[in-house]
């Protein structure tokens, strides 16, 4: 699996809603200034991102977008699928299209494994892990942790015990 720029500039646009000070709106010019990104394209990413029910946005001239939970409660996995990315490492795995050695090919139950473990990890690893990953930029102020947040909104829903919106 390689990411595609619309699932890579939307995790980057996520981790900014994340390093935000609580309450404070990003742009999507903003994001797309601060990584020389095509505006329009952050603009869309952010509106499938509200749609799913993972930011919340704010009209005005101080306007912008907000994450709609908090940053440790949101997983790369809801990202990633709110933005319709697959998420299959192989793709006899996804349904797309199949692979001659479908059925005869003796490595698909270890892919089929091996792809299980990777989205468990997208499923428990949060925006806030990837804002505070080594290496990430550290002067951004981070975005104070909220409440529990409450019900789940649009298409996003808490996941297993961990309480991540998956």
């Amino acid at each position: 699996m390689q990411l595609t720029k619309k699932a890579s500039y939307g995790l980057i646009a996520a981790v900014e809603l994340a390093r935000a000070p609580e309450g404070t709106p990003r742009s999507a010019a903003w994001i797309a200034e601060r990584y020389d990104l095509p505006v329009a394209f952050i603009e869309k990413i952010l509106h499938e991102l509200r749609r799913a029910g993972l930011v919340a946005s704010r009209q005005g001239r101080l306007g912008g977008y907000l994450l709609q939970w908090p940053a440790d409660r949101v997983s790369v996995c809801a990202v990633l699928e709110a933005l319709g990315e697959g998420l299959d490492l192989v793709e006899c795995l996804g349904g797309g299209p199949s692979c001659r050695l479908t059925g005869v090919c003796p490595t698909q139950g270890a892919w089929r494994t091996i792809n299980g473990r990777f989205r468990e990890l997208l499923a428990t690893m949060s925006l806030a892990e990837l804002r505070d990953a080594p290496g990430s930029d550290r002067e951004r102020p981070a975005r104070a942790a909220a409440g529990s947040g409450g019900e789940a909104l649009g298409n996003a829903h808490y996941g297993r015990s961990e309480g991540f919106v998956v």
